[in-house]
């Protein structure tokens, strides 16, 4: 969606991800029009980034990889002029294999 939103288009791409969620092939039509209305800004966040918050998030059994990617954006201080502001970050999935989990830190 990223690159949607830079091409003013829905866009395919080879993207691989520790978060598969997050990383299909192609923006849907209907999910890049949607996105353009109610989206102001979209920020990336490395694997890196979401292997260390989904670390510290499933260690209290609250998600999964692409869950984590908000928290990640978060404590990575990739979201400007939070300081004290209300903030919600939605944590969703429980959606990964043990043999998955090798993947990411103890």
């Amino acid at each position: 969606m990223y690159k949607s939103f830079i091409e003013k288009k829905p866009v395919g791409m080879d993207a691989k991800s520790i978060a598969s969620g997050l990383a299909p092939p192609f923006a849907g039509t209907l999910s890049y029009e949607l996105c353009q209305k109610y989206v102001e800004n979209i920020v990336l966040v490395s694997d890196e980034e979401i292997k260390s918050a989904f670390s510290q998030l499933y260690k209290a059994g609250l998600t999964e990889p692409s869950g984590t990617a908000a928290f990640s954006a978060v404590t990575d201080d990739k979201i400007p002029d939070i300081n004290g502001k209300d903030l919600v970050v939605i944590l969703s999935g429980g959606n990964i294999g043990k043999d998955e989990l090798r993947n990411f830190p103890d």
